[in-house]
């Protein structure tokens, strides 16, 4: 496997969504805020229980449990409660499967039964999978897109295990020494916090089952026979239950932070699940049995995830709306916008000049904005004043013929910069743009220019590393390069750029073109698939580890595509829907990354992506109909009534293109 530069690997990527607030509302808000975990609520769902190979579901009435997933031990719940990871018993590979216990994933761990992944836990917001194999700590995207690596670098680990993970990208887990060597299931407790990449040894000793609060600020384990916690903060350590005369292990929280579940083993050799109040100090017992062998508990959390519309009059008013909704006006700063640092216009008549924009967008920071190619309309300039300070740069993709000189004026009339980029042709107007991305691409989307659809899906993953970014976005003529294209690519070199077709055309046109200054034989990476829809869900899957948010545009508009994939841009990838009803290959995507999508935006009206289509994609991503909150954000604006809470961070791998490797030979 081909793994993509480190520095791309560490990437982070905000969520843009916020989750709903305790009293049930809920926002989706625009791309930017800082992290946390404030707001981010959670009522308690069902308690599961490894219980002899199977995972069952406890009562807390005390009825018997009842079986939910068989030959499967050690659950795990995602902090949505959507998805449930475990180890399949039969394989000995980590498996992720609904709120409903059905649909698996399976992760593409390296190995069979004979050597077991142990103890999975999600960690961030949902959007990787840490688990134990062969006395080190894994990681792998939630959705199962692509291959487990080494959590830690081979300088900083240790014999490591039991990890437990924290929405922040805090990380507890076991560490017994240097080498796997002795009893490997007692010692240190560390903390690894994702966000700042520092490792802190919380308990020093013979610890055992090390799990993380809700908030990340403390950290129940055990030691021998008892039951602790321990504050992140200080090290201050508690004893819990110190009279309890039985043997407690395996400590669970329940996801309000109030309560913890444990297994105890009595004096007698009885095996009881029980549940501490921590306020009140009190126990309860949920199930006891003198025969069945249980281990992990896990809790269900029940966090809403956050849909939203944002759309105006018409599609041009969809067009403002998502910039509104996305950054801030001069001056002023709001929770989750952005400052933009420059605009791009593009022609509302031009199709073909809008697609490589939003890649130019992210590099650019700020909005694509739609205008009449003849004149710039006043919605454009009343945008460009609101969010711009004077002297930045706007920049104009198309010669005259697509957006006039007058367009440019006006721009400098505004006390704006203008910056035309322009070929004498699309084609040769998507080299333009992709040479003020940057001069040395990493990657390089090649799309057709005839169709909207691949091209603006690539565009949104070429922005996707905004202001840093060196992804970029030329056009092929159906099965064909032009000859501004070809002599751009044959001064790139294939071992060093990565070459990215998407779509079927694109992937004929690349290999069909013999390139001068190209080896014989040079490896591409080709993202295909037989609908829109499957080929921007590929894209996204190769592209993106885990996103946090989506954003979602109707199959029919070249126009809400473009607003769509601007406004999410950094955030998350663009995904393509008819309009009456979900498309099957986008919610395939939705349902297989539901552990790490927490937010969701469609642009349009109901004419775009309607209600129904809508409401598809909030229980394709949540733990049931029930578990997102809906946000109308008409011309971008949050109603009145909206109590927005504070959005997330969620960490992913960088793109891993090394299942697509192919090699061709000129």
């Amino acid at each position: 496997m081909s793994y993509l530069r480190s520095s791309a690997r560490r990437r982070l990527v905000a969520l843009c969504a916020a989750t709903a607030l305790a009293a049930g509302t809920g926002a989706v808000l625009a791309p930017g805020a800082s992290a946390g975990t404030a707001g981010w609520t959670a009522a308690n769902g069902i308690l599961t229980a490894d219980m002899d190979g199977t995972v069952s579901q406890l009562y807390e009435d005390g009825t018997a449990p009842v079986v939910r997933v068989k030959n499967a031990m050690k659950p795990a719940w995602s902090p949505d409660g959507s998805r449930m990871a475990y180890v399949n018993q039969s394989t000995g590979r980590v498996n992720v499967v609904g709120h409903d216990f059905t649909g698996p994933v399976e992760l593409p761990v390296s190995t069979t039964n004979s050597i077991l992944a142990d103890d999975p836990t999600f960690w961030w917001g949902g959007s990787q999978v840490v688990f134990t194999l062969s006395g080190r700590l894994r990681v792998a995207p939630s959705d199962g897109s692509r291959a487990q690596q080494h959590l830690f670098a081979t300088s900083q680990e240790g014999c490591d295990s039991q990890p437990s993970g924290a929405v922040d990208g805090k990380l507890a887990f076991i560490r017994s020494g240097t080498t796997c060597s002795g009893d490997t299931r007692y010692g240190a407790v560390w903390l690894y916090d994702g966000a700042a990449g520092t490792f802190k040894q919380l308990v020093t000793g013979k610890a055992n089952a090390p799990a993380i609060s809700p908030d990340g600020t403390k950290v129940a384990y055990t030691v021998g026979s008892k039951l602790y916690m321990v504050n992140v903060a200080d090290g201050a350590v508690t004893a819990l239950l110190p009279d309890e005369t039985g043997a407690i292990s395996k400590p669970a929280w329940s996801p309000d932070g109030t309560r913890l579940a444990y297994q105890l083993t009595t004096t007698s050799g009885e095996l009881q699940d029980q549940v501490l109040d921590l306020a009140a100090g009190t126990t309860k017992v949920l199930y006891d049995s003198p025969s069945t062998a249980k281990w992990d508990l896990a809790w269900q959390p029940l966090r809403k995830n956050a849909v939203g519309r944002v759309w105006g009059a018409d599609v041009y008013g969809t067009n403002i709306a998502a910039s509104r909704w996305t950054w801030n006006t001069v001056g002023k700063s709001e929770p989750g916008l952005m400052n933009a640092s420059s605009a791009v216009l593009v022609s509302k008549d031009s199709q073909a000049y809008a697609l490589t924009a939003p890649a130019l967008a992210g590099k650019k920071h700020g909005p694509v904005l739609m205008t009449s190619g003849s004149a710039l309309d006043s919605s454009a300039q009343s945008e460009l004043k609101r969010i711009l300070k004077p002297g930045a740069s706007v920049y104009l993709i198309g010669g005259t013929s697509i957006l006039s000189s007058s367009v440019a004026s006006k721009v400098s009339s505004l006390g704006f910069t203008p910056k035309r980029l322009a070929g004498t042709s699309r084609y040769s107007t998507s080299v333009a743009v992709a040479k003020s991305v940057t001069s040395s691409p990493d990657y390089v989307f090649i799309a057709t220019g005839t169709d909207y659809h691949s091209a603006l899906a690539a565009a949104s993953a070429a922005g996707a590393d905004g202001t840093s970014g060196k992804a970029v976005v030329v056009l092929n003529d159906g099965n064909s390069l032009t000859s501004s294209v070809k002599s751009y690519l044959n001064g790139l070199d294939p071992r060093d750029t990565y070459m990215i077709p998407v779509g079927a055309s694109a992937k004929y046109a690349l290999t069909h073109t013999s390139f001068s200054n190209w080896p014989s034989t040079y490896t591409y990476y080709p993202v295909t698939a037989s609908t829109h829809e499957g080929t921007a869900a590929a894209l996204a899957r190769s592209w993106w580890a885990g996103p946090a948010n989506v954003a979602l545009a109707s199959t029919d508009s070249w126009r809400g595509g473009t607003t769509a994939a601007s406004a999410m841009n950094i955030f998350g990838p663009l995904l393509w829907t008819s309009v009456d009803s979900l498309s099957a290959d986008t919610k395939s995507y939705l349902v297989k990354g539901a552990a790490s999508i927490n937010g969701l935006a469609a642009f349009g009206g109901t004419g775009s992506v309607a209600t129904a289509t809508l409401n598809s994609a909030g229980t394709a991503i949540s733990a049931s109909s029930s578990q997102w909150t809906y946000t109308p954000y008409y011309d971008g604006l949050a109603p009145a009534t909206s109590s927005p809470a504070t959005p997330q961070r969620a960490a992913t791998v960088a793109p891993d293109l090394g299942e697509l490797r192919t090699t061709a030979a000129q």
